[in-house]
């Protein structure tokens, strides 16, 4: 039995296998336990590193979950999965780091055609990365067919679902500020049709650096003073996302970066699952992977006023055809590569190859 030791994952003791770990919000963690199961039927045992050493065992391999310090543990091979941008973890763009690696998992598909050249003319070839898609669990309350609430039975008109925080570079193309204007403009011309769910909204909107962060202080004063909410649209953390998207007609579906080649993340797909209708912006070629009948191009508009004015004269018969674009999506084949059971067996299938298994 080959072992991989898994890093990245503070909670230890296999807890990223575990579906009752309080980390498992939305069934994030089922990706690790499909690819724990599969890795078992190719004859690989996968654990955190933690128990590996515990049980002073040796791993075969590291299997990094997003970059993290090295830690040299001997093992013949190093995988890394890469989730964010580098606007977000800006170790995913040094090279230095990325060099330990035999093997990195990616959506980037810039990365995977061409390789990575940092900006000192550092070269990573394209054979060390293999091509990954974010993975979407598919919620339990989803039936075979994706059917959901219709336009009017939905009572909410406008969420965005996100935490508040900012990016870790300065970089024109992330997006944390402008949900944040999205928020604002919602709150300030049609407070009626808009709410907020996520974490750490009670606070001023996070910024980057010395003057992000004293303008951050500065604004925390007045509602101070005042007795106010800082965001009045805020309603709190969401219990699932499921549950406050399959009540919404339409969410604002904003990646953390824009114009990053391949980077499709959980949110369009959790609009999809629950019949909410995405206004998106992120990947530039988004209708290459996914039907622009399916979801709202932010970019079509030239400001939240239109963007709002198109959202109020849609009809609910126009609403059904999003929706019904979306679910012949999700039943085609179009979106087997964005399934947990294809990141899982994508990242089990190179490990046994790497080491005759396959």
């Amino acid at each position: 039995m080959l072992t991989g030791s898994i890093y990245g994952w503070e909670n230890g003791k296999d807890d990223i296998f575990n579906p009752l770990s309080l980390r498992n919000r939305d069934d994030c963690l089922e990706p690790m336990r499909l690819m724990e199961v599969l890795g078992r039927q190719h004859g690989i045992a996968l654990h955190t590193a933690d128990v590996n050493e515990d049980q002073h065992v040796k791993p075969d391999f590291s299997l990094y979950v997003e970059s993290i310090d090295f830690v040299p543990s001997g093992a013949q091979k190093n995988y890394l999965i890469l989730y964010e941008t580098p606007l977000t973890v800006p170790r995913n763009l040094d090279l230095s780091y990325l060099a330990y690696f035999d093997t990195i998992f990616t959506w980037n598909t810039e990365y995977v055609e061409h390789g990575l050249t940092d900006a000192q003319g550092k070269h990573l070839s394209a054979g060390h990365f293999t091509k990954i898609w974010y993975p979407n669990p598919i919620p339990q309350e989803c039936g075979a067919a994706f059917q959901s609430p219709t336009f009017d039975r939905r009572p909410d008109r406008v969420c965005l679902i996100g935490s508040n925080r900012h990016a870790n570079v300065f970089d024109g193309r992330e997006l944390y500020s402008e949900r944040v204007k999205a928020i604002r403009w919602f709150e300030a011309h049609a407070p009626q049709d808009f709410k907020l769910y996520g974490n750490g909204w009670k606070v001023p909107q996070k910024r980057l650096g010395s003057l992000g962060k004293l303008r951050y202080r500065l604004e925390k004063i007045l509602p101070w003073i005042l007795g106010k909410p800082v965001f009045t649209s805020y309603q709190g953390p969401a219990k699932t996302k499921y549950e406050v998207l399959s009540k919404t007609q339409f969410c604002i579906c904003f990646e953390n970066a824009r114009d990053i080649p391949g980077y499709i993340t959980e949110k369009i797909f959790d609009c999809f699952f629950a019949g909410c209708i995405p206004i998106y912006w992120g990947d530039a070629d988004i209708a290459q992977s996914i039907p622009a009948e399916c979801f709202i191009d932010f970019r079509q508009f030239a400001s939240y006023e239109k963007l709002h004015q198109y959202l109020s004269s849609l009809t609910a018969e126009q609403f059904a055809a999003y929706q019904a674009a979306a679910r012949q999506f999700l039943m085609g084949p179009q979106f087997a590569p964005y399934s947990s059971q294809n990141f899982a067996a994508t990242v089990v299938q190179k490990i046994s190859r790497d080491f005759g298994l396959a």
